[in-house]
């Protein structure tokens, strides 16, 4: 298998759990959801093909919060500022809500994987703190 390009990454938490990544070279929309059962994460991704449209807000709202975050790790404006926050960022909530739209249509996801993500190389230089730009491996669940 090969590394494939991650768009966005929407959640973070003990490892990148949601996100727009590509898929044998396809843009989906992937979700690793907590396991009840477990007390954790699961370990495989829920994964759902998306269209150009969904893509492009997603990437949007993805520099909206890139830009934000290098503000918020050089020390330039506090967390408060984050535009997750609604009523931060007018443009950040209309693209939220346009997501959440495409998010709820998408049905039952269409394949499972696991994933393996790695940070990329050759990045630019980005203030310590910011979420350096990854890649992921998938790997079918059988």
């Amino acid at each position: 298998m090969a590394f494939e390009r991650v768009y966005m990454v929407w959640d973070i938490y003990d490892g990148v759990r949601s996100g727009i990544a590509s898929y044998r070279g396809a843009p989906h929309y992937f979700d690793c959801a907590l396991d009840r059962d477990n007390g954790g994460y699961a370990d495989a991704y829920e994964l759902w093909p998306i269209d150009r449209e969904l893509l492009d807000l997603a990437m949007e709202q993805w520099q909206l919060y890139r830009a934000w975050e290098r503000r918020f790790h050089s020390g330039e404006v506090p967390v408060e500022t984050h535009p997750g926050h609604r009523g931060q960022n007018d443009r950040y909530d209309e693209l939220q809500d346009l997501i959440d739209q495409d998010l709820k249509a998408l049905g039952a996801s269409s394949r499972r994987a696991f994933a393996r993500f790695q940070a990329c190389e050759d990045q630019p230089q980005l203030p310590a703190g910011c979420l350096r730009e990854v890649e992921v491996e998938w790997t079918d669940v059988v």
